[in-house]
């Protein structure tokens, strides 16, 4: 075992800065970050090499020319690249739904085709087209069960049903449908975009850390190593961190420690989601193989904690000795991951390998303002 533990406990004690970054490789960084609210555990050796082909960017007039999951090391059945055409799609075993297609997200495409609380992810594309295959629009998370009632309407859409029961989605668009039908074909060269939840919030999220939006309306967090800097924003303007589940966008995105440009965003469920963790593995950590293709598609954790208690707590994102959350369901949070770059530092790592500065793998706070533990 290597890589991630806790947040210091000590904020007197900085992390210790380093222009080499993570030494696992880059498989086994891409294969086996338990990446739960930025907190987990890194191991390695566990996942096989992803299909050369999904490493191999689309074309690069598309944006993202990347998406990236962690999952692999947990689920066999979907790859840590995630695929960026609908070629890929097919290829991966997801299909285009019979759900009506979405001109400001495209049409939605599902692991066998229908919804399910295991595959509990849509990717949304544009059409296919002379024989072009349709590029990746949107993306969606879906969650069962206890949602903030607060947030219906604003960013969680109508509720539905699947053969697992109710749930209620989340969507980011990442091409934009106020510019260009998404239920249509669409030409190459679109910019950078990211918006939450299209037709209700619509909430755009800031491209750049220095963008004067976010500087202004959003609250920046800690970095972690293959994630970057997290910024969180509320339903009303702060001056402190309310740390109340009911005010928090469940959207947060993610910006490089380098360049500040946006790395990534995670979905946030102020509830336990990863309800497949079997009984008979409780008490193991990620990566045991008692849960081999045992979890869906939420980051792979028994949950974060509302408290501050290590191995895995919902303010490893925050820096600030006061983090302290209120309102989640029984006291947990999940989190689910995607990435628009290739973040993972390495030996092999690419351009855009994300280490924070950092060589103990840890959440950084560049203040030392880290989280008070629940038992200091």
């Amino acid at each position: 075992m290597a890589g991630y533990g806790s947040i210091p406990t000590d904020p007197d004690t900085p992390a210790a800065s380093s222009e080499k970054g993570s030494g696992c490789s880059r498989n086994a960084c891409l294969a086996l970050a338990a990446l739960l609210g930025g907190l987990g555990l890194l191991w390695t050796g566990m996942a096989p090499t992803p299909p050369v082909s999904l490493l191999q960017d689309p074309p690069a007039e598309h944006w993202p020319g990347t998406l990236l999951k962690i999952d692999r090391a947990y689920n066999d059945d979907f790859p840590n690249m995630m695929f960026t055409t609908t070629d890929e799609a097919i290829e991966n075993g997801f299909v285009k739904s019979d759900e009506p297609c979405d001109p400001m997200l495209g049409q939605s495409w599902l692991r066998g085709g229908e919804r399910s609380a295991k595959y509990s992810a849509a990717v949304y594309f544009t059409p296919e087209s002379e024989g072009s295959p349709g590029v990746l629009s949107a993306i969606e998370a879906d969650f069962y069960g206890h949602v903030e009632e607060s947030l219906i309407g604003l960013f969680f859409g109508e509720e539905k049903t699947s053969k697992d029961g109710t749930f209620r989605s989340i969507s980011v668009a990442l091409r934009n449908g106020e510019e260009e039908d998404l239920c249509a074909p669409v030409a190459p060269g679109n910019d950078p975009y990211v918006m939450i939840s299209p037709g209700m919030a619509n909430m755009p999220v800031p491209l750049r850390e220095d963008d004067p939006e976010l500087l202004s309306e959003w609250q920046r967090g800690s970095c972690i190593p293959s994630m970057g800097y997290h910024w969180s924003r509320f339903l009303s303007p702060v001056t402190e961190m309310p740390y109340k589940t009911s005010e928090m966008v469940p959207i947060v995105p993610m910006y490089s420690s380098t360049d500040g440009t946006i790395n990534g965003i995670f979905f946030w469920a102020t509830s336990k989601q990863q309800q497949t963790w079997p009984a008979h593995c409780d008490g193991k950590l990620p990566g045991d193989p008692c849960l081999s293709g045992e979890l869906n598609m939420w980051d792979a954790s028994p949950g974060l904690t509302e408290a501050n208690r290590p191995q895995f707590f919902m303010c490893s994102n925050f820096c600030g000795k006061d983090c302290e959350f209120t309102g989640t369901e029984a006291g947990m949070s999940t989190t689910m991951h995607f990435f628009f770059k290739d973040t993972f530092p390495g030996p092999d790592a690419g351009p855009d390998a994300e280490t924070c500065g950092v060589d103990n793998g840890l959440p950084y706070c560049p203040n030392g303002d880290y989280p008070k533990m629940l038992d200091d």
